[in-house]
C-alpha cells in the first residue's frame, strides 16, 4: 500500500479546513436597517460601505442591508442622494441602524451641470438645484409647476388655471422683445423642441387660444431634480440656446439592490374657483338697469318700459352654468432596481384632471423606462432614457380677443341674468347677437391629442483611468391633432362669419351647415453628441476637469389644416344628435400648410481648474453655426469665463471667520450667450408659396430674406458670495447680476415699402438691460429629537430698462367694443420692456364722464414686469408626522385688466348685459365710452398661500405586506392677499401685435383654481 497516496489527500483537506476556519475568523456579516431621521421611513438603494474600501452593498425595498466585511473593520459610511452621510461604529456590534437626515449642507450635494455634473462647492457659476423633497405638492400638470417660487431668480407665470397651461418662464429678467423669452429645457441630455402644441382654434368663435404647455408629456412623479443655470458661466456649454437661461430636469434612475423597489401612489383632488366676479343678479340688474336708462335721459316711464323689455322672468348665475367643482384622479405605478452593474426604473402614469370650467380637462398616459448597463468591468456602459404619452386635451370655446359678444367666460360675465337657459320647447335661449353660455358648451366640442416620444440613447467607455468618451442620440418626436366641431343649430346672429383663406370666402356661417375643423402638427428633433471628459488630480493640489465634443441636431415641423361645412345629414330638432365625425360634411377646403426645417451644429469645451480644493476657475466655449442664418454670420462663438475662492481656506480668513462659519466663498463670472429661437428657419432668404385652397394652385411671395443677419446675443457679468456657519445650520447664497442683449431680432417693416411682404427680420439697434440681486437663506431653526422646523428663503429683485432702441414699438392689443387698433404697451428706451402706455384716468365728472390728464395724451404709466419676487417655505416634523407651509409674493408690477375695460361699463346695462355691483352702482355716465386708460390698470402686487402638504409616514411591521407607506393632504391656492379687483393678477393672457408679446394682460382669463388633493404612497 502506498501510505503517501492516503495521506496526501488527508493533508489537503485538513489544510482546506484550516483555511477556511481562519478566512471565517477574518470576516463578519453586518445587518442594519437606513431610515430617514424625520419620519423613519425606509431609504431604499443607500449605499453603505466600509470606510475606505471599496466593499459596499445598498438596502433593498425596506431599507435593510446584509455586507459581509473583515473583522478588523470598524466603520460603515452611509450615504443616500439629498442626505448627510453618516459613519457607524461596527466594531462592538453586527448590527447597524441609521438614520440619516436631509442634506443641510449644499457643499455635500452633486449638481447636474450640462455634460457632466460637479460638487456644490465646485460649482463657479449662478447655479440653483431643487430636488424632489422641495417641490410643490399637489395637482401638478407639467414641471415648471414644481419650482414655481422655490428658486431665487425664476419667476413662473402661468398664462391661465386651465389644466396643462402655457407658463412663461424668465431667469433674471426678460430681455428679448420679440418672442423667444423660455428657456432652454434640457431632459437626461436631450434639449427639447419649444413647441408640439396646437393653440388656434377654429370652429367659429373669433381669435385663438394659447398653446399648451410643452412639458405636460412628462409625469412630474418622474423627476429626480431640476436645475437652473442663470448666468453665462453656467449656461455657456448650450451656447446659441442658453440665452435665456437653462433648465435641467434629471428623471429618477434605478434604485433598490437586486430584489427591486414597487412604488405606487394615488391621488384624487378637487377643485373649485377661488374667486368670482361680483355680478349682478337678476332684482339688482333690472334696477340698475332702470336707472342707467333714467342716467342716459330717458324719462321715469321710458325707463321703465326699457326694464320691461329686457325683464325674460328668471333669475340665473351663468357663472354657476359655466363652472363646476373638479374631480380629477392621478396614479403612479413604478420599479426600480439596481445590481452589480445593472439599473433599470420603470415607470407608468394615468392623470385625468378635470377644469373647473364644464368640457376642459386634460387626460395624460405615460410610460418611462430607465436603463443602464455597465459591462467589462465597468469600463463600457450603456444607457436609454425613454418616455412615451399620450395627451388629450379638451376645451370649451374660450379666446384671447373674442369680439364684443365674448368668448364662453366674456358671454356669461355679461349675459342677462334675467335670461332662462332654455325656452318653452326644449332648445336654447338665444336673445339677439348675445351669446347663450349653456348653448356655448353644449354645441362647440374641441378637443387635442399630444403623442410625444422622448429618448436618450448613450454609451461611454472609461479609455483610462482618467479619460472617457461618450456618444448620445436623442430623439424627440410629437404628433399632434386638434378637431373641432360647431353645431349647425348655433344662430347666425350670435355665431359664426365665414372662414377666410387668401382672400376666399368659405362656409356661409355656421347656421344650418355646422363646422368642423382639422389641424395636425407634427414636430421632430434629433440630437447627436460625442464628446470627451478628462478628469484627474494631480500632486493632491491641481485638479482638472475637461470636456471637449460636437453636437448636431436638426428641428422639423409641418402643419397642415382643413375646415368643412354643410352637413350631409342635416341637424335642426332639439333632440337631433349631431353626430361629431369629421367626414359627415359635404364640402371641404384647406388651409394654408406650413412646414420648415433647420439645423444647429456646435463644438464645445470647458475647462474646471481646482488648486488645492481653494481656487476654482471655469473657462467654457461654444461655437454654434445655424441654418437659420446667411453665410456671412452663420457661425458665432459664445465664451465664458467664472472663478471662485473659497477663502475659509486660507488660514488668515480662518483666524477671522473660523470660529462661526464652515464655508464662505467668493465668485465672479463673465461670458457671453447666444439666441436664434424666435427667428424663422429660412429668414435669410427670399420664398415663395405655392399651396391649393380648393379653387386650384395660388403662388404669392412670403418672405424678403436678410442674407447679413447676425446672431442674438446677451452679455452677463455677476458676482456672488456663499457662506454656511458652523454649526451648518444657516447657508446663505447672495448674488448680483447684470445681463445685456444686443443684436435683438425682430420681424421689422421692410424699408421704403418696396418688397412685396411687409416685414423682414433685422437685428434692431440698442439694447436690453436686467440687472438685480439674488437671496437664498436656508435655516434649521430647531432641530430636536423628535421636532424640527426648518426655513427656506428666496428673494429676486429685478431692474429692466430699454437702451438705444430706434423707435418705439407698441404691443399689447387690447379687446372690446371700438377698441379696435387700440393697443396698452410701448417699448420704448429708458423704460422696462412692456412699460403701459395710455392716457391718465382723473376719475367722472359731475354727469359721470371720465375725466382724463394731459388733454388724454398717452402717458408712461408703469411695467407689466415685478421688480420684486420671493418664496418663503417653511417645513415642520415631528415624529413622523410632516408640514410644509410655502407663501410666494410678487410686487412692484400692474395689470391691465381688459375684462372690466370690454365687459364691465355703465352702458352696458342700456344693452341688457350684466355687469359687476361696483360698476352697476357707479357714478359712470351710461353714454360714458370705455376707452382705454388707467382706470382699467391696477397693481398687481400680491401674497399667495400657495402651497401646504401634511403627511404622515406609518411605522409598519417587518413583515408586513409593505415596506413602506404615508398619506398626504395638501392644498394649492388657499389664500390671495391683494388689492387687484380681478380674478386673480397672476395672468398673462396673449395679446401681442405682430409677434411682439405682451405682458399682464388679464381678459377673461381661465381662472386659477383651489386645489385639495389627498393621496397614498405605498412601497412593496
Amino acid at each position: 500500500m502506498n501510505l503517501s497516496k492516503l495521506v496526501r489527500p488527508a493533508l489537503v483537506g485538513l489544510l482546506a479546513c484550516v483555511f477556511t476556519l481562519f478566512a471565517q475568523a477574518q470576516t463578519k456579516t453586518v445587518t442594519g436597517k437606513v431610515t430617514d431621521s424625520k419620519d423613519g421611513s425606509p431609504l431604499a438603494g443607500a449605499s453603505v460601505l466600509v470606510k475606505g474600501s471599496t466593499t459596499g452593498a445598498q438596502t433593498g425595498a425596506d431599507g435593510t442591508f446584509k455586507i459581509t466585511v473583515p473583522s478588523s473593520a470598524r466603520t460603515l459610511t452611509v450615504s443616500y442622494a439629498g442626505y448627510a452621510s453618516a459613519d457607524v461604529n461596527i466594531s462592538a456590534s453586527n448590527t447597524a441602524n441609521v438614520s440619516l437626515t436631509a442634506s443641510a449642507d449644499a457643499l455635500a450635494d452633486v449638481v447636474v451641470v450640462g455634460y457632466g455634473t460637479r460638487k456644490s462647492k465646485d460649482v463657479t457659476g449662478s447655479v440653483s438645484r431643487v430636488t424632489e423633497k422641495d417641490f410643490n405638492k399637489g395637482q401638478i400638470a407639467s414641471p415648471e409647476q414644481l419650482l414655481q417660487g422655490r428658486t431665487a431668480g425664476v419667476l413662473v407665470t402661468p398664462s391661465t388655471g386651465e389644466p396643462g397651461a402655457a407658463a412663461t418662464i424668465n431667469i433674471r429678467g426678460t430681455g428679448s422683445i420679440s418672442g423667444a423669452q423660455e428657456p432652454l429645457y434640457v431632459i437626461d441630455g436631450v434639449p427639447l423642441i419649444q413647441g408640439g402644441t396646437l393653440g388656434t382654434n377654429g370652429s367659429g368663435v373669433e381669435g385663438g387660444t394659447t398653446a399648451k404647455n410643452p412639458l405636460i408629456f412628462l409625469n412630474p412623479t418622474d423627476i429626480e431634480s431640476i436645475t437652473v443655470l442663470k448666468d453665462a458661466s453656467a449656461a455657456a456649454i448650450y451656447g446659441s440656446r442658453g440665452a435665456n437661461g437653462v433648465i435641467l430636469i434629471t428623471t429618477k434612475q434605478g434604485k433598490g439592490g437586486k430584489g427591486g423597489v414597487f412604488s405606487y401612489g394615488a391621488s384624487t383632488t378637487l377643485a373649485q374657483t377661488a374667486r368670482r366676479y361680483d355680478l349682478m343678479n337678476a332684482q339688482d340688474f333690472l334696477l340698475a338697469a332702470k336707472k342707467a336708462n333714467i342716467d342716459g335721459g330717458a324719462s321715469p316711464d321710458a325707463a321703465a318700459a326699457a326694464v320691461v323689455g329686457i325683464d325674460r322672468g328668471a333669475n340665473t348665475d351663468w357663472q354657476d352654468v359655466i363652472f363646476r367643482t373638479a374631480i380629477s384622479q392621478n396614479h403612479n405605478l413604478s420599479w426600480s432596481m439596481s445590481n452589480k452593474g445593472t439599473s433599470v426604473r420603470l415607470s407608468g402614469s394615468y392623470d385625468n384632471q378635470e377644469g373647473i370650467i364644464k368640457n376642459t380637462g386634460l387626460e395624460r398616459l405615460t410610460g418611462r423606462a430607465n436603463i443602464s448597463q455597465k459591462l467589462f468591468n465597468d469600463k463600457l456602459k450603456l444607457e436609454a432614457n425613454m418616455t412615451m404619452s399620450r395627451t388629450e386635451n379638451s376645451y370649451a370655446p374660450l379666446s384671447n380677443n373674442a369680439g364684443y359678444q365674448g368668448s364662453l367666460l366674456g358671454a356669461a360675465l355679461q349675459f342677462n341674468p334675467t335670461n332662462p337657459i332654455y325656452n318653452s320647447d326644449g332648445t336654447f335661449y338665444q336673445p339677439g347677437d348675445q351669446r347663450n353660455p349653456a348653448q356655448m358648451l353644449a354645441y362647440f366640442t374641441d378637443n387635442d391629442y399630444i403623442n410625444r416620444f422622448l429618448g436618450n440613447f448613450s454609451a461611454s467607455y472609461q479609455i483610462t483611468k482618467d479619460l472617457s468618451y461618450k456618444v448620445v442620440l436623442g430623439l424627440d418626436n410629437s404628433k399632434s391633432q386638434r378637431t373641432s366641431f360647431a353645431d349647425p343649430r348655433l344662430g347666425s346672429n350670435a355665431y359664426g362669419g365665414t372662414i377666410n383663406v387668401f382672400g376666399k370666402d368659405y362656409g356661409n356661417g355656421i347656421q344650418g351647415n355646422g363646422r368642423t375643423t382639422r389641424q395636425n402638427l407634427e414636430t421632430k428633433s434629433t440630437l447627436v453628441e460625442h464628446y470627451l471628459t478628462y478628469d484627474k488630480t494631480f500632486n493632491e493640489k491641481h485638479a482638472i476637469n475637461a470636456i471637449a465634443g460636437y453636437s448636431y441636431q436638426s428641428f422639423e415641423n409641418r402643419y397642415n389644416a382643413s375646415f368643412g361645412w354643410g352637413l350631409k345629414t342635416p341637424v335642426t330638432g332639439p333632440n337631433d344628435v349631431f353626430v361629431k365625425d369629421y367626414n359627415a360634411f359635404t364640402n371641404y377646403a384647406n388651409f394654408v400648410p406650413g412646414y420648415d426645417k433647420n439645423e444647429l451644429q456646435s463644438v464645445f469645451g470647458r475647462l474646471n481648474y481646482t488648486y488645492n480644493d481653494k481656487y476654482f476657475l471655469t473657462v467654457t466655449v461654444r461655437s454654434d453655426g445655424s441654418s437659420k442664418f446667411g453665410s456671412n454670420n452663420r457661425y458665432a462663438t459664445f465664451p465664458a469665463f467664472a472663478f471662485k475662492w473659497r477663502a475659509l481656506e486660507e488660514s488668515w480668513m480662518q483666524n477671522i471667520f473660523g470660529g462661526f462659519l464652515s464655508d464662505l466663498s467668493f465668485r465672479a463670472n463673465y461670458g457671453k450667450l447666444g439666441s436664434q429661437d424666435n427667428l424663422g428657419s429660412y429668414a435669410a432668404l427670399n420664398l415663395q408659396q405655392t399651396f391649393d385652397v380648393g379653387s386650384g394652385p395660388v403662388t404669392r411671395f412670403i418672405q424678403q430674406g436678410n442674407p447679413d443677419l447676425k446672431w442674438e446675443e446677451v452679455a452677463t457679468t455677476g458676482f456672488g458670495v456663499d457662506f454656511t456657519t458652523k454649526d451648518k445650520r444657516l447657508s446663505v447664497t447672495l448674488d448680483y447680476y447684470n445681463n445685456k442683449r444686443t443684436n435683438m431680432l425682430f420681424f421689422a417693416p421692410t424699408p421704403g415699402g418696396f418688397a412685396p411682404t411687409a416685414n423682414w427680420w433685422i437685428n434692431l439697434d440698442g439694447k436690453v438691460i436686467n440687472k438685480g440681486w439674488e437671496a437664498s437663506v436656508n435655516y434649521r431653526a430647531i432641530q430636536g429629537k423628535k421636532f424640527s422646523w426648518d426655513i427656506s428663503y428666496n428673494m429676486t429683485t429685478v431692474n429692466n430698462n430699454i437702451e438705444g432702441l430706434p423707435t418705439p414699438i407698441n404691443t399689447g392689443a387690447v379687446s372690446g367694443q371700438g377698441l379696435t387698433g387700440a393697443f396698452a404697451q410701448t417699448l420704448t428706451n429708458g423704460s422696462s420692456i412692456f412699460t403701459w402706455s395710455m392716457p391718465v384716468f382723473n376719475g367722472f365728472d359731475g354727469n359721470g364722464n371720465a375725466r382724463y390728464g394731459n388733454g388724454a395724451a398717452n402717458r408712461l404709466v408703469g411695467s407689466a414686469l415685478p421688480t420684486f419676487f420671493a418664496g418663503l417655505t417653511n417645513n415642520f416634523s415631528y415624529g413622523r408626522w410632516n408640514l410644509s407651509v410655502f407663501l410666494n409674493a410678487i410686487t412692484g408690477f400692474h395689470v391691465y385688466n381688459n375684462t372690466a375695460n370690454a365687459l364691465f361699463l355703465k352702458g352696458s346695462l342700456r344693452n341688457a348685459r350684466n355687469v359687476t355691483y361696483e360698476v352697476g352702482n357707479g357714478p359712470e355716465n351710461p353714454f360714458n365710452p370705455g376707452s382705454v386708460s388707467t382706470r382699467f390698470l391696477e397693481k398687481g402686487d400680491f401674497i399667495r398661500l400657495a402651497n401646504v402638504n401634511l403627511s404622515y409616514a406609518f411605522n409598519l411591521k417587518k413583515n408586513s405586506l409593505f415596506k413602506s407607506m404615508s398619506v398626504f393632504a395638501s392644498g394649492q391656492n388657499l389664500a390671495l392677499i391683494t388689492g387687484y379687483s380681478g380674478i386673480d393678477p397672476e395672468v398673462n393672457v396673449d395679446k401681442n401685435i405682430n409677434g411682439i408679446p405682451s405682458r399682464g394682460f388679464d381678459y377673461t382669463q381661465y381662472p386659477r383654481p383651489r386645489i385639495i388633493t389627498v393621496g397614498l404612497n405605498v412601497g412593496f
